[in-house]
């Protein structure tokens, strides 16, 4: 569904829906994997710089599922 009245096709809503599922699917991942919600840094240069080692983190633990056929979790886990 979209309130978006300039949509003509089908395929761009389902698009448009694909991409945001991802996001959210990353979001709750990177929480759940690499800790980001624990931080509790009183300066937001120290958060932003948690939330970036954070990210390094999930896309290097990533990189390594895609090459051994395991999920993260199972990384994480292993670990």
């Amino acid at each position: 569904m979209t309130n978006d009245l300039k949509q003509l096709s089908t395929d761009d809503v389902e698009f448009e829906l694909q991409t945001r599922w991802k996001i959210e699917e990353f979001h709750a991942r990177i929480k759940q994997l690499t800790g980001l919600e624990e931080c509790q840094c009183p300066r937001a240069r120290i958060q932003k710089n948690h939330i970036a080692c954070a990210m390094l983190v999930w896309n290097y633990l990533k990189i390594q599922a895609r090459k051994i056929g395991k999920t993260i979790a199972q990384i994480k886990n292993e670990l």
